[in-house]
């Protein structure tokens, strides 16, 4: 592994890029445009849409439980279209971030003083675990449910399926109709997992970039309290002040790529939140009432995908806070009068830290989760002596 932190990040952008790829949504591609594999993956998610609502007008038949539980899984495709829209009408601004990303690391790893070297590979290294942990709960959940599902059906003769739809035309009570759903549920669990995490991979990179701006503000205040100290001739006071306006600019910056991100995510983290509770209630309620074998490995995916942006949403706030903490750091009593107004002026523009907001309402974060956690175990409750009668 090279120790340059530009190398590190654009082996993580290659792997980022080529699972995107996968599911032709690279939308780091300033260039992007509708593939065949799109266009599948498109075909796929209608596809659901259509023969869910037809099975649920097949198998109806009074029978309310399973319009319920045949809906468990349509939060997760509500999501994927959600981080189809996001990608598609965002293009520009995520290729753009991107390259500002990758100009961050490239110019800053190239630093005399090696603590932004350093900080730049902690921020790789906490990225780079971040996406396989991501990775890893979707793989476990994805292979879960089909291991689970088709497992269960060899060994007891009868017949769980992944998911609820059926194929129209072909009867599952018979062998071959059976295993030709089951195959289909397959694609469309494998591809569907693919497709969410791609949709995450695109948050994941650029919210955890918070890191990197935290970091560097700190160096640059420590810079700027070393000059500080020594300010004796005219030259060392312009060498402080053009640190200082240094420390202004990079704040803008973070500031801006806050407002981007929460322009782009603000949607997504919502419909992601919301719907992944939804889909927790209604998974609850499909193990209660039905032999839904895989829900189990399906809501062992639903906990961690609510509580993923919220995490995210978390750290955010966390490095906003370090911002205005370090601003606070630079030793003000060695300033010069037009600096302290200078750095009164940056702390009054850090009073408010950026954050990314859920349903536009508050800020996105783990005490959000919380609190819809209490409301989705209150749901639980009242449907549980629902069914109890």
């Amino acid at each position: 592994m090279s120790t340059r932190a530009s190398d590190n990040f654009n082996e993580i952008m290659r792997f980022v890029r080529f699972i995107t790829s996968c599911v032709g949504f690279d939308v780091y591609d300033p260039n992007f445009h509708f593939s065949a594999v799109t266009i599948t993956v498109v075909a796929l998610i209608s596809m659901y849409f259509i023969f869910t609502i037809l099975t649920i007008a097949k198998e109806f038949h009074g029978n309310w439980m399973f319009m319920i539980q045949a809906s468990a899984m349509s939060g997760s495709v509500v999501q994927a279209c959600a981080k189809i829209y996001m990608g598609v009408s965002s293009v520009e601004t995520v290729s753009k971030l991107y390259v500002q990303l990758n100009q961050n690391y490239t110019h800053f790893e190239k630093e005399e003083d090696a603590r932004y070297s350093m900080a730049l590979l902690r921020s790789c290294h906490k990225l780079r675990r971040f996406l396989v942990l991501v990775g890893i709960s979707y793989m476990v959940g994805a292979l879960g449910m089909i291991i689970v599902a088709v497992l269960a059906s060899i060994l007891t003769g009868k017949l769980y399926l992944i998911m609820h739809f059926h194929l129209p035309g072909i009867d599952v009570n018979t062998e071959w109709g059976a295993w030709a759903t089951q195959a289909l549920h397959c694609i469309c669990i494998i591809l569907g997992g693919l497709g969410l995490y791609t949709g995450d991979m695109i948050i994941i990179v650029y919210l955890m970039q918070s890191f990197v701006y935290a970091d560097i503000l700190q160096l640059k205040v420590d810079h700027l309290n070393a000059l500080s100290e020594n300010q004796d001739s005219t030259e060392k006071q312009l060498e402080a002040s053009a640190q200082l306006i240094n420390i202004a600019k990079w704040h803008q910056t973070y500031t801006r790529f806050i407002d981007q991100c929460n322009d782009m995510f603000s949607v997504l983290v919502s419909v992601q939140v919301t719907t992944s509770a939804v889909c927790i209630v209604i998974t609850i309620f499909s193990l209660l009432t039905s032999d839904w074998i895989g829900g189990y490995c399906y809501f062992c995916v639903l906990v961690p995908n609510m509580y993923l942006y919220c995490i995210l949403g978390t750290i955010l706030e966390n490095c906003s806070e370090k911002f205005m903490y370090e601003l606070y750091n630079i030793s003000f009593y060695n300033l010069n009068p037009s600096q302290q107004r200078f750095v009164l002026f940056m702390l009054a523009k850090s009073q408010q830290p950026g954050a990314i907001l859920l349903l536009g309402v508050m800020p996105l974060s783990v005490s959000s989760a919380l609190q819809v956690t209490k409301s989705i175990y209150s749901i639980t409750m009242m449907m549980a002596r629902f069914l109890q009668k």
